[in-house]
């Protein structure tokens, strides 16, 4: 990449001369202790919403219709917390909402660990169920500093042209993050928590502790990498233009020291841009609501196996998504992210009817390891798509307001779960749902997600823009 010098002329206005005249970071370290962050937390945040909790409730504290409430309260927090931190992170830097984020979700852990909620119900009973929620309700706002915040600090570091190979990179940890955390989580309560019963809620601590160390090195790696206050508006330079530098914008990209933090107008801002794409964000992350609680539920139930090989099952398709996941964002720099999204969708859809079908341990291996293909094919492109959608001092709040839109799908998905979940006795009916609006936001990707070109220069002073860059054409107004 290229690098700023005194003679490759000034910055932005508003920057300091140090900043103006830092030499640009080196790419791929950036990027590798940023994908540690992304994988130790999603690990932490998949250990406690996904493996941890829902035995906890079900069997720790006999809570079982809590299982889907509490993961509803953590969406709903996320949701609602996703734009307002995202165009936080545009005003004040992205290291200051990820540390802070990462933090909030220590304490989090921690204190479930430590919940206790007497039985009998009576006011102390409420008083321990008001808790849970807190914690869940702050440890969704704890995600919804980290998230966004991460993203952009990948669109404020790398060309855009590189973006959906950076978006995999990022995404190796995350996935990993995704199919480690049952087995973690699963492996650390069989191990540590062997000789207590499954109704001793101390069973299940282990778990917490894990997770709260993960949340704890990943606010330490975040703060000596993520962007400072002011990096985050510099602009990314593309190599394959000599003429920019790091660090030059033009003035509609100028961070405004008086632009709004709260979450309207980012949500306005993401309507113009993307509607579709908050749409297609509601249905996939519904979906994902809908099953997420009862996941490991399910399978336990289905195939009788412990915690700790639930996770096991999980191990093999974490392989494949980390072996595939650099070489697909590649392909998506080549392809064009319009093609990944539509083909990642419909495997995505198409792995969940499938795997319904076959009732197989190996099955839900191969059927699992091709599903995640399909979402590390469409969730990088899919997040570069909306970074370019968006100038520099709008990015993080962008982002925050499809973060938002997904989390309100997830947050639904989990409100009604509880209900869907008991329909049948094979629970099936919850699953076919979920793959239902799977398919239908893979109708919606073929329908609104295209590639179009946009010869000449941006409006913000930015790089040439030449090759097929992905922008909405739903009707809304462009850059």
């Amino acid at each position: 990449m290229n690098t700023v010098t005194p003679e490759s002329g000034a910055g932005p206005p508003g920057l300091p001369d140090a900043a103006r005249l830092r030499p640009a970071p080196p790419l791929w370290p950036f990027l590798l202790a940023l994908s540690a962050v992304a994988g130790l937390a999603e690990l932490a945040f998949i250990i406690v919403n996904v493996s941890a909790l829902p035995v906890y409730l079900e069997f720790g504290l006999g809570l079982p219709k809590l299982v889907g409430y509490s993961l509803g309260a953590f969406y709903l927090a996320e949701a609602l917390g996703n734009s307002p931190m995202g165009a936080l992170g545009d005003r004040y830097g992205r290291r200051r909402l990820m540390v802070t984020g990462a933090l909030i979700s220590v304490g989090t852990c921690i204190g479930t660990a430590f919940l206790r909620v007497p039985e009998g119900g009576g006011p102390m009973a409420w008083l321990g169920i008001g808790l849970l929620i807190t914690l869940r309700v702050l440890d969704g706002l704890g995600a919804a500093a980290l998230w966004p915040t991460l993203f952009a600090s990948v669109s404020d570091r790398v060309p855009p042209a590189r973006q959906a190979q950076a978006m995999s990179v990022l995404n190796i940890t995350y996935f990993v993050g995704i199919a480690l955390g049952p087995f973690v989580g699963g492996l650390v309560n069989d191990t540590f928590g062997k000789g207590l019963a499954a109704n001793n809620p101390d069973r299940y601590a282990p778990s917490f502790f894990v997770a709260a160390a993960c949340f704890a090195v990943a606010a330490l790696v975040a703060y000596f990498v993520a962007p400072r206050r002011e990096d985050t508006h510099r602009h990314a330079a593309d190599p394959d233009h000599h003429d920019e530098v790091l660090g030059e914008m033009g003035p509609a990209a100028t961070h405004d020291a008086h632009a709004p933090t709260f979450s309207l107008a980012a949500i306005k801002r993401a309507a113009q841009l993307v509607p579709m794409l908050m749409l297609l964000s509601f249905f996939t992350f519904l979906a994902i609501g809908l099953i997420a609680p009862y996941v490991k539920l399910f399978a336990m139930k289905r195939f009788q196996i412990s915690e700790s090989a639930f996770g096991t099952l999980l191990l093999y398709p974490a392989l494949l998504i980390a072996a595939i996941a650099v070489p697909l964002g590649r392909v998506t720099d080549w392809w064009g992210t319009s093609r990944s999204i539509h083909l990642g969708m419909a495997v995505c859809a198409l792995s969940l009817w499938t795997m319904l079908i076959l009732r197989s341990e190996w099955g839900i291996v191969v059927l699992g390891g091709l599903l995640g293909t399909g979402f590390v094919l469409a969730f990088p492109a899919y997040m570069a798509y909306i970074a370019d959608s968006a100038g520099p001092s709008e990015r993080g709040g962008i982002i925050g307001a499809v973060r938002m839109s997904q989390g309100i799908g997830a947050m639904f998905g989990t409100a009604v779960a509880p209900l869907i979940y008991k329909l049948d006795a094979e629970h099936l009916i919850l699953f076919y749902t979920a793959a239902a609006l799977l398919t239908a936001a893979a109708i919606l990707s073929l329908l609104y997600v295209r590639d179009r070109e946009r010869p000449g220069r941006d409006d913000s002073g930015g790089k040439v823009i030449t090759a097929s860059a992905a922008v909405p054409v739903s009707g809304a107004d462009e850059r």
